[in-house]
Formats: C-alpha cells, structure tokens, sequence
C-alpha cells in the first residue's frame, strides 16, 4: 500500500501567564528596612545584651538607612532615563553613580554613629572641629561597604526591571503570535468556502442546463442553509464532533441532491467520540476531495465511508471513497496533496506538533484520508 503522510511542523506558543510586577516603593523601603535590621543584629551580637539598652544601635542604623533611601531615590529616575545606553555605558554609570552616593553616605553615616555612640557632636564636626579619635579621613572609612550596597541596589534594580521587560516583550510576542495564528485559522477556513462554492454553482449550473430546475433550486436552497452556517461558526471555534456531523450532513444533502443514487454515505461513528472537540467544518473538506476524486469518475455505486474511533489518546477521522484509485503515484500524491495542503496547514496551527494526516488507498480500490487528533472533550 502507498503512504504519504504529512506531519505538522509549526512550534506552538508557550503558555503564558503575566506575573505582577511588585512596587518600586515596596521594595526600595523593605530592602533599606532589611539593611538596618541585618546591620543592627550583626551590632547587637558585638555590643553584648547588657549593652543593648543604653545602647538602641537600631536608631543610628535606622537613620543611615534613611540616608541611604533618599539619596539612592535619584537613581530610580535617572537609570530610567539612561535605559536605552549600552550595557557597557550603563555599566559605567551605576558604578560612577553608585561610588558618588557613597562619598555622601558614608560621611553622613558616620557623623551620625560618632554622635551617638562616642557623643562627639555632629555639629563639632560640620564646623571642622576634630580630635586624635575623630579626623577628617575617618568620615570616609568604611566607603567600600557604602559604595557595595550601593552597586548592590543598582543591580537589583536593573535586574527586576530588565526582568519584567523581558516578561513584557513575552507577553507582546505571545499576543502577536496568538493573533497571527487566529487571523491564519480564519485565512485557512475562509479558504474552504470559495472552493467548495466554486464546485456546487458549477453543478448547480450543470443542473439548470440539462433542465433540472427543482434539483437546482434545492441545492440553493441547501447552499444556502450551508453557508449561514458557515457564517456563523467562528472558524477558531472546535465543536463537539456530533455538531461537525450535523454541519457535514448539510454539505452532503447538496451533494445528494447533485449526483442522486451515485452517492451513498455509510457512517461507522463510535459513541465514545461525540461529545469530543474538533476543529469546525474540517471534515466537509476530506468529503469533498472524496467526491472531486472518486466519486465524481463513477457512473454508479459511489460510497463514502466516514469512521471515526479513539485510539491511545488520540480521535481518530477517516474519510475513504471507493473511486478507481488502486494506487497512488508520485503525480497522484503531489495532486492530492496540493488539495490537502489547507487542512493540514489549518490543523498545523490548531494542533502543532499534535496531529497526524495520512493520505492511502483504500482497499480494495478507492482513496482515504486519516486524521489523528489529541482527544479534547466539551466540558
């Protein structure tokens, strides 16, 4: 037996779920707050517990904490404005800046901390006045720790946002594809219809030129009730496979109405697979290619076998004529497959990487198509 198969080939987007993105404010307060607690413990554990209460370090620690929130504050809005720079650039920046609040942190921190632990007045030390323990130099010892928080902070502050734009540029590219694959769903759908009416106002037309007007008349009839369907299914929509049955038996009573007693349609559907979802209207295509293929080479005794059964976690659809195929060559499988390639391109997106179509010969002569779709069942 000759196979052709078609595999699908597209990557589907992942699954996307926007994280929040937490407040500046929020984490600029708690993470100074931190700071002064961390620091204050680390003091307590040197100082002693007996020291503890003429001795609350946390306030002086709480104070530099507060330096630290107001004069890193600036940054927020400058590293904002300075996003677009090089990463080289930006680099350079944090550091620069990051080193310049220290030179102002560190001397602030310290008069504090001389204030309060060595009782040495701020105020003595603003108007230049120093002893043997309290020199100018000393205002800017610890400068490496202050300008390490401070590049601490600048880190963490272009590593949450860059996180989140990169979660935002996600998000923008999840929507563009999501958007792209609705509007080729609906391209591939849309594509159905000319094609098929295309087929039924030739036939219709064939109908009135050899005089039979009230078999024309009931094919407009039943287009129409067919199209108004069409219309109103939203192409991205899947259906339960019973309505998909009901959709195809409007298409079929054109077709009946068309080729009368050439055309029999034998039906092999499991119970278990009625309520399972399948994409609208794709198996009135397999049905048409069915008869442009087969049935519409035979004088008589054309039949169409549509099966539909489950399989391993898949639903599986056939549609198989018994037209005059006995075989399919090269040339047979390029036309057939140029026929297909709607389908199998309109499941690709629907189903990437999850479905299967089959192209063969029926037995003993005819042509069939198999679909093997992930099994979803209506809620």
């Amino acid at each position: 037996m000759s196979l052709l198969t078609i595999w699908s080939n597209a990557n589907p987007p992942e699954k996307y779920t926007k994280p929040k993105k937490p407040s500046f404010w929020l984490l600029h307060t708690l993470g100074w707050l931190l700071y002064a607690v961390i620091l204050t413990i680390d003091n307590v554990a040197f100082i002693g517990s007996e020291k503890l209460n003429d001795k609350l370090v946390i306030l002086p620690l709480l104070i530099s904490g507060l330096f630290a929130f107001m004069l890193t504050l600036p940054l927020r809005y400058l590293y904002h404005r300075l996003w677009s720079l090089s990463p080289a650039r930006l680099f350079i920046t944090a550091t620069l800046c990051s080193f310049a609040i220290a030179l102002i942190w560190t001397p602030l921190k310290n008069m504090i901390i001389w204030d309060w632990e060595d009782h040495y007045s701020v105020w003595l030390t603003l108007t230049g006045h120093f002893d043997g323990e309290h020199q100018l130099h000393h205002l800017f010892m610890t400068i490496s720790y202050a300008f390490f928080m401070v590049m601490v902070w600048s880190s963490l502050y272009f590593g949450i946002n860059y996180h989140y734009r990169l979660v935002e540029e996600k998000e923008q590219h999840f929507l563009a594809v999501t958007m792209s694959q609705k509007a080729q769903i609906k391209m591939l759908r849309y594509q159905i219809n000319p094609h098929f009416l295309f087929n039924t106002l030739n036939g219709i037309s064939s109908l009135v030129l050899q005089g039979k007007k009230d078999i024309a008349n009931t094919m407009l009839t039943q287009l129409s009730t067919f199209f108004r369907y069409s219309l109103d299914n939203d192409p991205e929509k899947k259906i339960t496979l019973e309505e998909e049955l009901r959709a195809l038996a409007l298409y079929l009573d054109i077709e009946k109405a068309r080729f009368g007693d050439r055309l029999s349609i034998v039906f092999e559907v499991k119970p278990d697979t009625k309520m399972l979802l399948v994409p609208s209207l794709i198996l009135q295509p397999l049905v048409e290619n069915a008869i442009k293929h087969g049935i519409s080479k035979m004088k008589t005794g054309g039949e169409i076998r549509i099966k539909a059964y489950c399989e391993k976690e898949h639903l599986i659809l056939q549609v198989a004529d018994n037209g005059p195929f006995t075989h399919l060559d090269q040339n047979k499988q390029n036309e057939l497959g140029i026929g297909l390639k709607n389908i199998d391109e309109r499941l690709n997106v629907i189903y990437p990487l999850q479905h299967q179509l089959k192209l063969s010969v029926a037995e003993p002569q005819g042509f069939m198509v198999t679909t093997s779709l992930p099994i979803e069942r209506a809620v």
